[in-house]
């Protein structure tokens, strides 16, 4: 039988991507905000079950409806992978708008965590399954004018990683993804020297389908990068 796999923002970048990777070997749990991104992701998805819904990942109610859809498709979500996020607004920290900067926790955090709410139980019910959080390598080196998603990737990062202790006796695992540049439409201008998104999504995928333990972090930089402490 086929695991399923649930992958948020899986219309751009690193999530379609693993979505394409997966397709062949898994079934497909995917929503994104894009219309227009999912019907032309939908369309190269071949020889694969399913199930997507396009809405606002920080909108409790739907991110619920969803959840309850792909389980009454699928009965059960072998692997969340919380890629959602995105870093909308950069100020100095004196400059920061407070409602940029909940909106980017309620982006890059909260959503996850409510995310990780909805499918727990189903994991813990058969004793098995994988959270992967997709965070970033500013959890590791922080830059100016990122505080805002900095601060919100650094508290997924704590969250993940207590986590990751609290469901180990269900034998859940927790894999914490830390991409550096990644030459996908969340960056304004593209750059060849950055990783591929296919490049991330091909470690994440080793990461589903290891069966000896858990991987807890990955931690991948292009070459072009120098921030590493």
């Amino acid at each position: 039988m086929k695991k399923t796999v649930l992958i948020t923002g899986a219309t751009d970048g690193i999530g379609k991507a693993l979505s394409l990777l997966l397709s062949k070997e898994y079934n497909l749990a995917l929503c994104g905000r894009s219309e227009e991104k999912m019907k032309d992701l939908m369309m190269q998805l071949h020889d694969c079950d399913v199930y997507s819904e396009c809405f606002d990942i920080t909108d409790d109610k739907k991110r619920h409806i969803f959840c309850e859809n792909v389980k009454e498709k699928f009965g059960t979500i072998d692997v969340l992978v919380n890629n959602a996020g995105a870093n909308t607004k950069k100020d100095k920290v004196v400059d920061i708008n407070l409602d940029d900067l909940r909106y980017m926790f309620e982006l890059n955090c909260v959503s996850a965590v409510g995310m990780i709410q909805e499918i727990y139980p189903l994991m813990a019910e058969k004793k098995q399954g994988l959270f992967v959080n997709i965070l970033s390598t500013c959890c590791l080196f922080n830059n100016p004018m990122a505080g805002s998603y900095s601060a919100a990737k650094d508290a997924m990062e704590g969250i993940s990683k207590i986590l990751l202790k609290e469901v180990k006796p269900d034998h859940i695992g927790v894999c914490n993804v830390y991409p550096g540049g990644t030459d996908t439409n969340f960056r304004a201008n593209a750059n060849p020297n950055y990783l591929k998104p296919e490049t991330v999504a091909k470690m994440i995928k080793a990461c589903i389908e290891n069966e000896e333990g858990c991987v807890h972090d990955i931690v991948i930089r292009p070459f072009i990068e120098d921030n590493m402490a």
